[in-house]
């Protein structure tokens, strides 16, 4: 396997745009990105079964105007980019926590339909008739579907591993990718925030776990002004098919979903103020030690 390194100069960073890549390239940058952080050795993974596993993730995603497979490999960019620049596996996080970490970044929203989890109860969905009682209707799909992948043939980046405890892992993580989950953990980060990390704290490695992924998931907010612009497009574009559908159903969506009556630079600033400026920030962090993870 080929490292791209020498191809994308900017390939650790985070000012690494997702935008103007072709699948081929974000495919092959996964490969890359997996050997950089020695989730291929350290793992025995096949590349053969890994090559098959990311396609299958890849074909998985549907092409809804933002959460599709560019969505995905910008959010395991982030998280690969954190892997490489901070002592996280090991330090922070066990080794299988963090391949648990970088995996469900990939998979986070697979077969996403450009629709959230109110649409689904209200339209009373397929999804919705599934995984309404436990809640997060989306995010116990892409778990459903990323357990599809990886009973494929060929597919099971795991095989030589005990997959119980790590598959309970990447079920927690994604389920965190549900916003409503991340503001009613809100206060326990907080508090983790302010007293410290606690690296033999089980509590804590799930909510770092939880907060990372959360971070990746919203990290193209953090970028510079040309992506966040075209991104704000791709998000407001999918909210605004979301609200055509409601309309078509009878019911009146809610302003940022209305392409009649939103105003994107309001509803773009009021995000940024009450989702993404709050963000807490744990202790550590502070203190991690920059520079690329030796391999």
């Amino acid at each position: 396997l080929t490292s791209l390194k020498n191809k994308f100069m900017c390939h650790e960073k985070q000012s690494f745009s997702r935008l103007f890549r072709s699948h081929l390239l974000q495919t092959q940058t996964c490969l890359s990105m997996f050997e950089d952080l020695n989730l291929i050795n350290h793992w025995r993974i096949s590349r053969k079964t890994l090559s098959r596993f990311i396609l299958m993730v890849r074909r998985g995603y549907r092409d809804p105007a933002y959460h599709n497979w560019m969505h995905a490999f910008s959010v395991c960019h982030f998280i690969y980019v954190c892997g490489m620049n901070l002592p996280l596996a090991g330090d922070y996080l066990t080794d299988m926590e963090f391949f648990a970490l970088f995996v469900a970044s990939l998979c986070h929203d697979i077969d996403h339909r450009g629709t959230n989890n109110s649409f689904q109860l209200q339209s009373k969905s397929t999804l919705a008739a599934l995984y309404s009682s436990e809640g997060s209707v989306l995010e116990r799909h892409h778990f459903s579907q990323t357990i599809c992948i990886l009973n494929t043939k060929d597919c099971n980046v795991f095989e030589s591993l005990t997959e119980k405890v790590l598959l309970d892992r990447i079920r927690d993580i994604i389920l965190a990718t549900d916003l409503a989950h991340h503001l009613n953990i809100l206060s326990n980060l907080r508090e983790m925030a302010d007293i410290g990390y606690n690296r033999e704290s089980p509590k804590h490695h799930n909510l770092l776990l939880c907060l990372l992924m959360t971070a990746a998931d919203l990290s193209d907010q953090t970028k510079n002004w040309s992506n966040t612009v075209q991104v704000a497009k791709l998000i407001y574009e999918e909210f605004f098919r979301q609200g055509d559908l409601e309309k078509a159903l009878g019911h009146n969506p809610a302003d940022s979903m209305d392409r009649e009556r939103a105003c994107v630079p309001s509803l773009q600033i009021s995000f940024l103020d009450y989702i993404i400026s709050p963000f807490p920030a744990p202790r550590p962090f502070i203190f991690f030690q920059r520079g690329s993870r030796k391999t």
